[in-house]
């Protein structure tokens, strides 16, 4: 009796090793040990170490502008974001109201806090105020021609102003100085997706094809049922270089 019982724990355990020697998947297996390893007894790991690293893609840097835009810009610019209706102000300026929005991120994408960002551009009638003569007809005394922001903790920003007029060449546009004690400075413009001054602009063709789609605002109105709601234009940047973390 006790010979046959050990008999039967024998063949169980001869079939037990090999049902664990088989293999039921359609993929060849095959033990691998990184070298980084090899001199650890035991330990058998799959080498992620020796396979291709993945690509790195950064993200696009947003152009800075081909063209100076020094006589038009300000020597001192409001600090407010509110280019529309100034301080104290019953009356807004004139022009369509528009609602600039955006992000300003590193070259991975994450978030600049701080970043002091200053607009200027063209009244309703195409003009800027810096090359009127004083008392010109053309000024428009409710508008602020300029404003600056700092981005929050999450890198947003955002203006309340006028859609820009057009002047004999140029499609409407935004000029923008972009600032940060660890990024540095960068100099660009901001343009309006779809509008039809932008083929016959000079400046904005000067831009290759991918470097146009990074200086133009995506426009929607906050009202899609409404087309004569306000335009909500969102311009996310990228500066050039990439946040440093701290290592421990």
């Amino acid at each position: 009796m006790i010979k046959i019982f050990l008999t039967a724990i024998f063949i169980l355990l001869t079939s037990f090793d090999s049902f664990a020697d088989e293999n039921y998947s359609n993929e060849k297996s095959e033990k691998v040990i990184s070298s980084e390893y090899k001199g650890v007894v035991g330990n058998v790991v799959n080498d992620f170490s020796s396979e291709t690293p993945a690509v790195f893609s950064p993200k696009k840097i947003t152009p800075s502008r081909f063209f100076t835009a020094d006589l038009s810009m300000p020597e001192t610019f409001s600090t407010t974001n509110n280019l529309a209706k100034k301080v104290g102000s019953f009356y807004r300026a004139f022009g369509e109201i528009i609602f600039l929005q955006g992000t300003v991120a590193d070259s991975f994408g994450v978030p600049i806090d701080g970043a002091v960002i200053e607009i200027w551009q063209t009244n309703a009638a195409g003009k800027y105020h810096t090359l009127l003569e004083p008392g010109s007809e053309y000024i428009d005394k409710y508008f602020s021609m300029s404003g600056r922001t700092i981005t929050d903790n999450l890198g947003n920003y955002h203006f309340i102003t006028i859609m820009p007029g057009s002047s004999v060449g140029r499609a409407p546009h935004i000029n923008m100085n972009i600032y940060h004690t660890k990024f540095g400075k960068l100099e660009t413009e901001m343009y309006f997706a779809d509008h039809p001054f932008n083929i016959t602009d000079y400046q904005y063709l000067a831009y290759d094809e991918q470097e146009r789609k990074l200086v133009t605002a995506l426009v929607r109105n906050s009202d899609i049922m409404n087309p004569q709601s306000i335009k909500l234009c969102t311009f996310d940047i990228v500066m050039k270089g990439i946040h440093q973390y701290k290592k421990y």
